[in-house]
């Protein structure tokens, strides 16, 4: 399994922050900062995605990796050949990042790809996506996300992701991958997933970001949203 160290750290910000809630940081670069000063007390992680790396550029990783504390998941859903896989994931870690999410559809190879370059960079964390929390996913990646599940545990990869909208499809995924990778899951809050729901369901992690990053306080909205989810936890 790659990427140990990364869950290590992943799971010790989780645990001083008492939180199991992953911020996807999909805002202009001009709140990037203070929404971080607001929340990082309250969230285990930071997701970067395009939204803000195509506007404010890559070193934005490197930006919030000198002022933040928080482990950094690359969310650039890699899908290419192998050696573009190693190109892209080269850049993330070089940037900052402690993990990059990847697509499982591309096969094996382009994965494999992937995970050598993790290696390569430290024993960084790598993602793989066997399924997704919107709607259309029922159109062609639900039909063989437990194959994609299991290629995640084939080649060694340190988590998935899950849809947080659809619980039932966590439990298997859970079955799927077994107890050692993290299950990672988006859709909680403006897709209409609860908080909770996905962590009772077998998931380690729930990601918000509309519900936080748009609220009146995100600070306030963050802390909710950890509480609502320990409460679920019986924490």
């Amino acid at each position: 399994m790659v990427g140990k160290r990364f869950k290590e750290r992943m799971l010790r910000k989780s645990e001083k922050n008492e939180s199991r809630l992953i911020l996807a940081l999909d805002v202009p670069k001009e709140q990037v900062q203070k929404l971080l000063e607001d929340v990082s007390s309250y969230i285990a992680a930071v997701k970067i995605g395009y939204p803000l790396v195509l506007k404010a550029g890559l070193e934005i990783v490197s930006k919030i990796k000198k002022a933040s504390d928080l482990p950094i998941i690359a969310d650039f859903k890699i899908a290419d050949v192998p050696h573009t896989n190693q190109r892209i994931a080269r850049c993330a870690y070089d940037a900052g990042a402690d993990a990059v999410i990847a697509h499982a559809f591309v096969g094996r190879d382009s994965l494999d790809a992937i995970i050598k370059v993790a290696e390569e960079k430290g024993d960084r964390g790598v993602i793989v996506v066997p399924n997704m929390s919107h709607p259309g996913a029922s159109m062609f990646i639900e039909s063989v996300s437990e194959r994609m599940a299991k290629l995640a545990v084939d080649v060694g990869a340190t988590g998935v992701i899950g849809p947080a909208t659809r619980p039932k499809e966590i439990t298997a995924l859970r079955s799927w991958v077994g107890k050692e990778l993290l299950i990672l899951t988006p859709g909680v809050g403006a897709q209409g997933a609860q908080p909770g729901d996905a962590i009772k369901s077998g998931a380690d992690f729930e990601i918000v970001g509309r519900a936080i990053y748009t609220a009146k306080s995100p600070a306030k909205m963050a802390k909710s949203m950890r509480d609502q989810i320990n409460e679920s936890m019986g924490g």
